[in-house]
């Protein structure tokens, strides 16, 4: 009997930090009403639905934990909330990766992803490690062990990113297919090997025509119609290839309202063929190590026309074509400059409490992940911390290059605005990050205000990034009271 086809079906799942910088809280959203807000109600409609999932076969309804099933990603931002507003889910997740190492000879579901959701050809080197690094750290300490694969924020990559990836010993990444040249054409998954310098990734390609009409088409209203569609594609390649799925996990529930029943379904129906294997990203590159070759040729995204230009520049890349995305390039230039302070202020008093102030950076996603007495101690005495007011002054040190990262979160770019809830997000964590700067250096509030009061909405009740920043500064001060 031939070998069968492969399915790998990826969810890439990821929401903005909407927490508060200060408080760890999030405002009532008035949108996601009837729940408080977007996290609460994407939990109840996507994560949750995913941890049980709803078949029903006759009169009985069986359920099944779709991340058993799914290759995925989670933010590690949005994992921290989950641990604690989502027990649940977190719970699920973390579980239906244990099942499938299980099934699958050791080879796991789960993938890291970096930690911000920045884009990361955007970046300079020492924020893109720090970026890769943070989310392995996360990972890690979330799954209990190294991840193997990650997830490129956007899909963004270019050679200086992939050779990040390989330096940092990670294995595999997933692309669509018109982000470089593979060496064959097709549907096939692949994998492909990327290499220059004596540095190797192996590159998934993923399926976009079929991605996205599970994505944007209505498929997904009937989970058999989804394993017919999938199977038909899967049975036009030779025995032994894989064919790869890749969209937004949140399209599991959430984009649309019975994905998580009807993907249960599809997965139940096409692991009941012989001709047919469900599995993951780690295990197929196990048995079928990448061959052929990948070449990029610029920076590039699976989401802008015009490679990653949609976050820093008017590309023409919007969802209403009588808006201005002017804004885009200043507002970049204004978060990078906070960015780049928080860096210069770290550098300076960070070698004044441990002895490899880079190394603690790095590994500081550990702090983040465990935030209790003991992985503290074992940190900050294997970092060679002076004393107790190092430690201290390490912690406010971590916070505000976090803080400052969180401030190019992609989110921000996306959209036709600022003003929404995901500009809202960058510019909370900037506050953030300029006010734990000035705990130890002259503030740099009045040059950022500067530059932001330059950046206009295209909505006029905003006006400026100037005011929004100070408005969304004085309401947590007022909630903080």
């Amino acid at each position: 009997m031939d070998e069968p086809r492969y399915i790998i079906i990826h969810g890439h799942f990821y929401q903005p930090p909407r927490q508060s910088p200060w408080t760890g809280l999030i405002a009532p959203e008035a949108s996601a009403a009837p729940f408080p807000n977007w996290n609460e109600r994407i939990l109840s409609e996507c994560y949750n639905a995913n941890a049980h999932a709803q078949i029903m076969n006759g009169h009985v309804v069986y359920i099944h934990n779709n991340y058993e099933a799914l290759n995925f990603d989670f933010g590690p931002t949005l994992m921290s909330w989950l641990e604690t507003h989502g027990k649940v889910a977190y719970r699920a997740i973390l579980r239906g990766d244990e099942q499938a190492a299980r099934d699958r000879g050791g080879c796991n579901n789960a993938m890291a992803q970096s930690y911000n959701h920045s884009i990361l050809p955007l970046l300079d080197e020492r924020s893109r490690e720090l970026q890769i690094q943070w989310g392995i750290h996360d990972f890690t300490s979330r799954f209990g062990y190294p991840p193997t694969g990650i997830w490129l924020p956007e899909c963004g990559a270019d050679d200086d990113t992939l050779a990040s990836i390989a330096r940092a010993g990670l294995k595999f990444v997933i692309l669509a297919a018109d982000q470089g040249r593979f060496s064959s054409q097709g549907k096939e998954a692949g994998p492909f090997l990327w290499q220059r310098d004596g540095l190797t990734v192996a590159v998934f390609r993923f399926d976009r025509e079929l991605s996205g009409h599970i994505a944007f088409s209505d498929v997904l209203r009937d989970g058999a119609a989804l394993a017919e569609a999938i199977t038909a594609s899967a049975l036009s390649l030779p025995p032994g290839s894989a064919l790869l799925l890749a969209t937004d996990g949140e399209t599991f529930g959430h984009h649309k309202r019975s994905g998580a029943a009807e993907l249960a379904r599809a997965i139940a129906l096409l692991s009941e063929r012989d001709d047919i294997a469900v599995t993951s990203c780690a295990a197929y590159l196990k048995s079928h190590p990448a061959a052929g070759s990948f070449n990029i040729d610029s920076p590039t995204s699976w989401s802008c026309g015009h490679g990653v230009e949609r976050w820093r520049s008017n590309c023409g890349c919007r969802l209403d074509q009588n808006t201005s995305q002017e804004w885009r390039g200043p507002l970049r230039g204004a978060m990078e400059f906070v960015k780049n302070h928080a860096d210069t202020v770290y550098d300076r008093f960070a070698e004044l409490q441990v002895t490899d102030t880079r190394g603690a950076l790095l590994e500081s996603a550990r702090l983040f992940a465990h935030q209790n007495a003991g992985v503290q101690e074992e940190f900050f005495v294997r970092h060679k911390a002076r004393d107790e007011a190092a430690r201290e002054r390490m912690m406010r040190l971590f916070e505000m290059v976090r803080a400052a990262q969180a401030t190019l979160t992609s989110c921000a770019w996306f959209f036709d605005d600022f003003g929404g809830l995901e500009g809202r997000v960058a510019l909370r964590w900037a506050a953030r990050a300029v006010e734990l700067a000035a705990e130890l250096t002259p503030t740099i509030e009045h040059e950022l205000l500067e530059r932001l009061r330059e950046i206009r909405s295209n909505r006029r009740e905003i006006g400026d990034a100037a005011t929004l920043y100070l408005s969304l500064k004085t309401r947590e001060a007022r909630g903080r009271v």
